[in-house]
């Protein structure tokens, strides 16, 4: 039971799915420099939107997990090229979307 509290593999897995999506939105090729507009972001973001929080009620989500998860979407979004600035705005957004 310890051990599940440890367990943050669908989270991570949950977190390469959201980068890939992320990825397909918004290519780190074509990013470079560029600002993107708040409504952009809410219309590109809005099936991203429900599926993370649909993840976040159906698993029992504790600090451990949802910071494994927030820290892969971080790195994982970094290794891809997406810009510092951008990814930390991703991981903002998502925090609160983690909480049920």
């Amino acid at each position: 039971m310890i051990l599940d509290w440890f367990n943050a593999e669908e989270a991570v897995l949950f977190a390469q799915e959201i980068v890939r999506e992320i990825n397909l939105l918004f290519p780190p090729e074509q990013q470079k420099g560029k600002a993107i507009p708040a409504k952009v972001y809410q219309k590109k973001f809005g099936n991203l939107i429900d599926r993370t929080r649909t993840f976040a009620s159906k698993h029992k989500l504790n600090i451990y997990k949802k910071a494994k998860l927030l820290n892969t979407v971080k790195w994982e979004m970094r290794e891809a090229g997406h810009e510092d600035d951008f990814t930390d705005k991703v991981v903002v957004f998502l925090t609160p979307l983690l909480n049920k």
